[in-house]
């Protein structure tokens, strides 16, 4: 008969732990925003977007390591093989 009284004075416990961590955790969170103001904001996202321009730089630097090189040697040989049509000249 008494089980659900202290079911209940258990939860009431544990969600007076979890409010207070709550609060704490809050507190901490005003206390790092305190010295932000939008110009800090600004020039962190402009330092993001620099950092994904990079990144998007290197990314294709390194795609192209893994496509096929092109051979000179292969595109004279394939030059040379077609017929030379003749420039006509004249007036």
């Amino acid at each position: 008969m008494n089980i659900p009284i202290y079911l209940l004075i258990f939860a009431s416990i544990i969600n007076f732990l979890l409010a207070s961590i709550v609060i704490v955790r809050v507190a901490r969170w005003r206390k790092d925003l305190a010295g932000l103001d939008w110009e800090a904001v600004a020039t962190l996202l402009g330092d993001v977007a620099t950092v994904k321009r990079s990144i998007t730089r290197l990314n294709g630097r390194l795609n192209g390591m893994d496509s096929p090189k092109f051979d000179v040697e292969q595109e004279i040989a394939r030059a040379m093989a077609k017929p030379a049509t003749p420039v006509n000249r004249g007036g």
